[in-house]
């Protein structure tokens, strides 16, 4: 690492040269250079309260340079003044106002000079004048007396009466008329009216900038699902398709249930494509729907490579069949690879257990595990009962059994490794809620974890295991996020002192707290080998020589991360910054957690969008690292600067 810094350093160097060498010679140094025309150099909005800058700046066509542009002292094009389209955007200012109320109001231009001629300030001057207000509205049910009565009493029809934007005293938004159509609309299909229409009519009072609604709504027919038809499948009967859309004849039209059931059977495995619809019939109480569905391939092969500074180059490759037996059933077979584990296995899904919802997956599994205390060797299988109660919320209760071989790394390196051989067999409960749907994570995120080892009796250690992950994705602009965590675990009711490695917490890495490397933050032991020295009088002193620290993890562990996530979008597409503050601890036992202090890291780093997901580099620094992080054994100092910094790069975010 010490040799790269002349490389790096001449490498900036000739850049900066170079750098220097163009702007001297740019005819913008020398001189304006008489070809450049007018350009739109800076854009103000001023007059605005109801919208802010940015938004007036979204609805016009003229626009300024970024700060990347700008620093592009070698280009001066792209940003040409144009009257007419200044003209253009007059207009549509003034109708993204009027479509929200504001029928008065006074949009203008001018263009200044700025510190150069050709540099110009555009200036959007507005007069938004008061908007037009919501004074009354009327509600009008086109329906029989009990119909109407079931209605106006239904809990989610005095919802909408109570957060619809059409409500006295509002302002009145004519673009916000078919949310409020389609909120009235969804609660009479949510009541079985399967043809429901609403209609708005308005009279407006310009003078007095009032506006009195009327909303009228026609439920029509209530209607019951009479016939389930099936369009485009093909490997499986159609009985199959009508079960796992949890639709059945005789049912109430509902519109939610209709949305569920086509995510239902677009979350199947065999298909990628489908749509509920009603096709055209007379309207009474009576209904015949039509499913459409789209079957995926039967058999496909997925395979994907990456590379993090932990496992350095990974990959995996799988082969799916997705209508195992003509079951509907899914198989897998999967291998992955890195330099850190080593695995394979089979999985084997029944995607119906008792409902749609439920699905149970059989695995059995090998593994490779190759850390830096320990090397691994194991087998098993697992059973898994999973219930997807909602589209972000998932809870799983499985069942694993699994014959271990563990080689743990000893402190004293003239003794052999300790080679441990164990069973496990122990109940796990999950779970998994998400508030966001969105690439871009947003909202909580709540992970709970619950192991109960020595279920059925054929586990050689037995122990309680209990583990919780939360995290909240905060957007305080549209380029920037605030991303934390909190993770904390402990075990229980440990029969002994000897508990293998991979029970146990371990904290440090890419994802974890950065600024220390995978497993390295928390109680670690030294390695060494034995040494002689030649003494003055010809004999040999016994002696020893430090190889590195050994994580030997814990019992109890807490972490946190706090991350700023700034997109750099206007700058490069795609390209954005952190910084973060990370901290946590692992301790022996829970008793013990007063022994050692919360260490932290703290650092930034640079993220870029591709298309297989956030490429990621991180500089983490230790804040109060002890003399076992930095590599002091004895009073001896074998370390050096970069045993106090950390550099992870990887695909995807931290969290």
């Amino acid at each position: 690492m010490q040799q790269l810094y002349p490389k790096v350093s001449v490498i900036f160097l000739v850049f900066w040269l170079i750098g220097i060498s163009v702007y001297a010679y740019s005819p913008s140094h020398i001189g304006q250079a008489p070809d450049i025309p007018d350009q739109v150099w800076k854009i103000e909005i001023k007059g605005n309260e109801a919208f802010s800058d940015l938004v007036i700046k979204d609805q016009i066509a003229t626009e300024s340079p970024s700060f990347w542009d700008k620093v592009k002292f070698w280009n001066k094009g792209g940003h040409a003044i144009n009257e007419t389209e200044l003209r253009k955007d007059v207009i549509r200012i003034r109708n993204y106002y009027n479509r929200r109320g504001y029928n008065k109001v006074r949009v203008s231009y001018r263009v200044e000079d700025g510190k150069k001629d050709w540099k110009k300030k555009v200036i959007f001057t507005i007069d938004e004048n008061a908007p037009i207000r919501v004074n009354d509205v009327t509600y009008v049910i086109d329906a029989s007396t009990p119909i109407e009565k079931e209605i106006r009493e239904n809990d989610d029809y005095q919802a909408v009466l109570e957060k619809h934007a059409y409500r006295s005293g509002k302002r009145y938004q004519f673009i916000r008329e078919p949310e409020v159509i389609g909120s009235f609309v969804d609660v009479l299909k949510n009541l079985g009216f399967a043809y429901a229409e609403v209609e708005i009519t308005t009279k407006i009072d310009t003078s007095r900038l009032e506006a009195n609604l009327t909303i009228t709504s026609k439920p029509g027919p209530k209607t019951y699902i009479e016939k389930l038809e099936v369009e485009g499948a093909e490997k499986l009967p159609d009985d199959y398709v009508i079960r796992e859309s949890a639709l059945r004849t005789g049912d109430l039209y509902n519109y939610d249930e209709i949305q569920k059931a086509q995510q239902e059977l677009f979350n199947h495995h065999m298909y990628r494509f489908v749509t509920i619809d009603i096709p055209e019939q007379p309207r009474d109480t009576t209904l015949d729907m039509r499913i459409r569905v789209r079957e995926n391939s039967l058999r496909s092969i997925q395979t994907s490579v990456g590379f993090g500074i932990e496992e350095l180059l990974r990959g995996q490759v799988s082969w799916t069949h997705r209508n195992a037996f003509n079951q509907g059933h899914k198989f897998t077979a999967s291998g992955r690879a890195s330099f850190i584990e080593q695995s394979v296995s089979l999985d084997y899904l029944f995607p119906y257990v008792f409902n749609t919802k439920s699905s149970v997956i059989i695995s059995p599994f090998g593994q490779h595990l190759l850390e830096k205390s320990f090397e691994l060797l194991r087998g098993g299988i697992t059973n898994s009962f999973i219930y997807r109660y909602s589209e972000n919320m998932t809870g799983s209760i499985s069942y694993q059994y699994t014959k271990n071989q563990e080689l743990s790394k000893q402190t004293d390196a003239s003794l052999p490794d300790t080679t441990l051989q164990y069973d496990l067999s122990s109940l796990q409960v999950s779970g998994y809620y998400s508030q966001g749907f969105s690439r871009e994570q947003r909202g909580w995120v709540v992970q709970p974890y619950a192991e109960v080892s020595g279920f059925l009796g054929g586990a050689t250690f037995s122990f309680q295991k209990l583990s919780v992950d939360v995290r909240r994705y905060t957007e305080l602009s549209k380029s920037t996020t605030l991303a934390t965590r909190v993770q904390a675990g402990s075990l229980f009711s440990v029969d002994t002192d000897s508990l293998p490695n991979n029970i146990r917490f371990f904290l440090g890495g890419t994802n974890s707290v950065r600024g220390w490397y995978r497993q390295e933050l928390g109680p670690k032991q030294a390695r060494v080998r034995p040494d002689s020295v030649l003494q003055n009088d010809g004999t040999y002193r016994d002696t020893t020589e430090f190889v590195r620290y050994i994580p030997t993890g814990g019992r109890t562990m807490f972490g946190f991360n706090v991350e700023i996530r700034q997109s750099l979008d206007e700058l490069i597409n795609g390209f954005g910054v952190s910084a973060f503050l990370d901290g946590g601890q692992v301790w022996n036992k829970l008793s013990t957690v007063g022994n050692r202090p919360i260490q932290f890291g703290i650092g930034g780093g640079l993220r870029y969008r591709s298309p297989i997901g956030p490429l990621r580099i991180d500089v983490g620094y230790k804040v109060n690292p002890t003399k076992r992080d930095l590599n002091i054994y004895r009073g001896q100092d074998f370390g050096n600067f970069w045993n106090r910094i950390g550099i992870h790069f990887s695909i995807g975010q931290a969290f």
